[in-house]
């Protein structure tokens, strides 16, 4: 039986599923396809960012509501959420740490759980270290991306690339 880690970034997912016009990204559906027949699919880890709330107890209240009803729904569709909370930086602006999270997070499940292969939703070059490490391990990586947004650097390293548009299309907008 052949061992997989899935590993989803979830904001560009989401944004690609909602230029599908579906309402979110699928996970259990994704998670059910990459399962598949004869694939014992080990974990699923989906990063969720944390946003900043405005500086007044109602808007604090309101985000960590909204953040633990979407931690509820991705862990009821068979996820581990990786919590990344942003910052505010001194500019106004944010700061996410999502990419990174998620790298360490995959890594150290990976090198312990020695998986075949991790299934890489994400097109950032940022992963690009994270896959030529699993890859100089032995654990090749199946990245989920559009063609045309996935950075040269992780098309390099990966194994095989999926495109992200047609896996959507075939699971619909399912949980």
């Amino acid at each position: 039986m052949i061992k997989k880690i899935l590993a989803i970034d979830l904001t560009p997912c989401e944004i690609v599923a909602r230029d599908l016009g579906q309402q979110y990204f699928p996970v259990q559906s994704v998670r059910n396809l990459v399962a598949g027949e004869g694939v014992d699919l080990i974990e699923t880890l989906v990063t969720l960012v944390e946003r900043v709330a405005e500086d007044n107890p109602e808007s604090i209240a309101t985000n960590k509501v909204n953040f633990t009803r979407k931690k509820h729904a991705l862990e009821d569709a068979g996820a581990r959420v990786v919590r990344a909370p942003a910052k505010r930086l001194t500019d106004g602006g944010f700061k996410q740490s999502d990419d990174q999270r998620l790298v360490i997070t995959t890594l150290s499940l990976a090198l312990r759980l020695r998986p075949d292969f991790l299934v890489l939703a994400a097109a950032d070059g940022d992963f690009a270290p994270m896959v030529w490490e699993l890859r100089n391990e032995g654990i090749r990586t199946e990245v989920l991306a559009r063609p045309q947004m996935l950075a040269s650097d992780l098309r390099r390293a990966a194994y095989s690339v999926i495109d992200l548009d047609t896996v959507l299309k075939q699971v619909g907008g399912n949980r």
